[in-house]
């Protein structure tokens, strides 16, 4: 089973070795040019952005890309959604994401920015896990609903909603400053690949 998991999904998991092979070079030999590009924007949020509404606003935000709104998210579609291979892979989604961040992230081992609006996590800033977790499960949850809905704006509805969510939730963690623009980049491309394996995985499942 796991082998033809691997066999129908090589193209995906190719891809992500690549991005870690060209996160790797990045590092050895452009991390200071990467690192004064990351920080100017950083520096723009920061003086031109700031404020107390702005910074509440933004920790609601970045709520929502965390794991408690994910394992809600599941349990209540375990619960009160008849068709249980939906929360199945929806935690089988984010169980892919975390492992695929993690090893990103220990590998690149990337400090986060020095100081932040928040309490920093502990562990690496690239990539940003809250941006590759959200497009990852929340575009999965658009494409499930897509499935399901015939009505053709509200379709365009739940795009623009779930896709302006994410999108702000990566605008958060750089306005937070706990992660800098090319993690958050970097969540969105890793992330989006995740999500299209997973997606790949329960089509032929299903």
């Amino acid at each position: 089973m796991l082998k033809k998991i691997l066999k129908e999904n090589i193209g995906y998991l190719i891809a992500l070795v690549v991005l870690l092979v060209v996160s790797v070079v990045v590092k050895l030999y452009f991390s200071d040019y990467v690192l004064s590009v990351d920080k100017s924007i950083s520096d723009f949020f920061q003086i031109k952005l700031v404020s107390e509404s702005n910074t509440t606003f933004m920790k609601i935000v970045t709520f929502f890309g965390s794991a408690i709104p994910f394992i809600v998210i599941v349990l209540l579609t375990f619960l009160f959604i008849k068709n249980k291979s939906y929360s199945f892979y929806m935690f089988v989604n984010l169980l892919w994401v975390y492992v695929v961040s993690v090893i990103f992230k220990n590998v690149i081992m990337r400090e986060r920015p020095i100081i932040s609006l928040i309490e920093k996590p502990s562990d690496y800033s690239f990539p940003s896990g809250h941006t590759m977790c959200s497009i990852a499960f929340y575009g999965f949850i658009v494409y499930l609903l897509l499935k399901n809905v015939k009505n053709y704006f509200l379709k365009w509805l739940i795009i623009f909603i779930f896709a302006m969510l994410v999108i702000f939730i990566g605008i958060s963690r750089i306005y937070l400053n706990v992660h800098y623009f090319t993690d958050v980049i970097a969540g969105l491309i890793l992330g989006s690949i995740c999500l299209l394996m997973i997606i790949n995985i329960y089509n032929k499942s299903e």
